[in-house]
Order: structure tokens, then sequence, then C-alpha cells
């Protein structure tokens, strides 16, 4: 197939490109006039097309002889403008130029943000209820952005009759990406754990890009949303007990029961509706729901993804922990998270 891969100097694009290319396809990426390509080992092994996403202008031509589309560009940087304009509107023109050619496929990067963690139980799954119109102060505009992008792509697949695969990540990591929202806050030497036995729900970076990949390739399947989490889990204790050892971030470890820590976030926002007519600033952890979206326990059903699109993780917990922190090379043997590593639910 020959793909056309937006996002692609990010942290998941990187690897969406290199592991596309290991499967013997075609890549095109589509990258802003400014972007630098010097740094990345593929460079020399794609097609490039310089456009910027936030116009219409110059689009069209990077659609000629392609198969399907990976979107995986989205903003996290800057202010609420230019985040909703790059994510959102970008995604608007990328669609609007798709229309006007001859693909029909898609694969869109969406997350676990756009759930509502407050009307979410024990279970999440893809039925679980998504933000409806979350405020800024409820969400982040990150969270905002993403919701809106899920709407503009679902009405062009409509009107348009692409096939539609949705991806919801949750959080990724791996070497460069050591660090996530929901490992905790690091307060100067100390790092304070919330719901220290939940088990995270991570995808590994190169796993969660051959998801990706797999479900351009997947033509047999036009529409779907799929969340991506690996199904092997670990503790957010165990997880930032090797984050501190292996990044010389030495410190203590304070473990914090998820419910206790959301009881206290819950009384803060009725303090502040209470004498401050909810308009009090405080910081952005002690709003409930972006505190839920990060910490709330829940268990993550992956049969759609992993059933339905046959997709089978490459690299296990245990080589992706030595992979991210490079154990073998530091010590020269196992860890013991490595020892009590185990599958489970998050």
């Amino acid at each position: 197939m020959k793909l056309l891969i937006t996002g692609a100097t990010g942290f998941l694009g990187r690897h969406v490109v290199a592991t596309a290319l290991a499967q013997g396809h075609s890549v095109r990426i589509l990258i802003r006039p400014s972007a630098r390509l010097d740094k990345t080992p593929w460079a020399k092994a794609v097609a490039v097309h310089r456009a910027d996403l936030r116009s219409p202008h110059d689009l069209q031509p990077a659609f000629q002889d392609v198969d399907a589309v990976i979107h995986l560009a989205a903003s996290v940087a800057g202010n609420e403008d230019t985040q909703f304009a790059s994510t959102v509107v970008g995604t608007e023109n990328l669609l609007s130029a798709m229309a006007l050619s001859t693909v029909r496929r898609i694969v869109l990067a969406s997350s676990f943000s756009v759930y509502d963690w407050s009307a979410v139980g024990r279970d999440l799954d893809e039925e679980s209820s998504v933000q409806a119109a979350p405020g800024l102060y409820e969400r982040d505009v990150y969270t905002i952005a993403k919701v809106w992008q899920e709407r503009v792509a679902r009405r062009f697949a409509e009107e348009h009759g692409f096939a539609l695969l949705v991806l919801r990540p949750g959080f990724i990591w791996g070497p460069g990406g050591e660090a996530f929202a929901g490992l905790g806050v690091r307060i100067g030497s100390v790092q304070v754990v919330v719901g220290p036995a939940s088990r995270l729900a991570l995808t590994y970076v190169e796993n969660c890009a051959q998801c990706f990949v797999l479900a351009a390739e997947r033509v047999d399947i036009a529409h779907g949303t799929f969340n991506v989490v690996d199904a092997q889990r670990i503790s957010s204790w165990r997880y930032a007990a090797e984050y501190a050892r292996w990044t010389n971030k030495r410190g203590f470890r304070i473990p914090v029961p998820y419910g206790f820590a959301r009881t206290i976030v819950g009384a803060v926002g009725l303090a502040n509706r209470a004498f401050f007519g909810g308009k009090a600033k405080v910081p952005s952890l002690l709003a409930t729901r972006r505190f839920q979206s990060r910490f709330k326990a829940v268990r993550v059903d992956g049969t759609r993804t992993h059933a339905g699109l046959g997709w089978a993780e490459p690299v296990d917990l245990a080589e992706g922990l030595r992979r991210t922190f490079r154990r073998d090379e530091r010590t020269g043997g196992r860890s013991r998270l490595l020892a009590e590593a185990k599958p489970g639910h998050r």
C-alpha cells in the first residue's frame, strides 16, 4: 500500500513511519514547511510533501496515488486557539482535500481523553460515554480539540463515504516518552503516586504504531472505533519506581489512594463554587474531570482491538522496559520490577 502519514515527526509518528516501511509499504509524509528530518533514520526512504494543515492550500497533491491516510497530526503546545486550529481546523482542511481525491480510507488518531470519565464506571470499552461538550476549565484544550476532531472526521466520513477507523490509545510510552500524565505528580524530590495499585492503561509506542499500520491494512474493515492498550499492565507504583531509578530522579514516593485524592479534589470544587462562584483559579489538576481522566482506575476491555483487528503487540512489557530504561547497559541485569511485572487490567 501507499500510505500518507501526517504527524510523522511526532513521538508516535516516527514509529508509525518506521513500522510502515518495515512492513513493505510505500510512505509519503505530510509535514510543515519548517519541519526538519535530519534526525530521522527513515528520511531518505519516504516521499515528502510539505504543507501546513492550518491552511487549505497545497494539500491535494499529497493524496496522489495514495491508498490510505494515517492522520496523527495534533497540537499539544501553544495557546487554546493555536491548539484548536492545528487539530480541528487542520483535520477539516485535510479531509476537504481528501474529498477531492480518490482516497477513501483514513485511520484517525484519537485519545482516551475523549471519554467522559465522570460517567465511566469500573469498566471502559469503546461504547463508554464520550465527553459531550466540555468547558475549558473542566477539561484541557487538548481534550476539547480531540472531541471535535472525532466529530469532524465522522461527519466527513458520512458525507463522502470514507472508510474511517478511529483509534484511541491510552498512555503511550517508550524511549523519549518515559513520563506521562498518569504517572503522578512530582513536587521537588517527592513523587506523589495517585492510585498506586491501579494498572496503567499503557501502550508501548512500537506496539501502538503497529496497530495503526494494521488498521490501515485491514481494508476488510470499513468502520470502527478501537481502544489501543497493551494486554500486559503494570501498576503505577511500580512504574514510578522504575522511572525514578533509571532517570536519576531520586526522592520519595508517596502513595495516595485514588478515593482519598478524589475526595480532596471534590472538596476543592465545592469550596470554589460556594465561596467564589466557581471562578477562583486553582491548579488544573484539582478540576474533577481532569483529575479523573488522569487517575481513575478502570478495567479496559481490549477485545475489540486484539480480536477484531487481529492485533498482537510485538513488544511485551519486559522488553519495553528494557528498551525504555536501557537496563542491560546500566545494570548488567534484570530489575526487580521486570521480575514482578505480570499481565492484568489497569
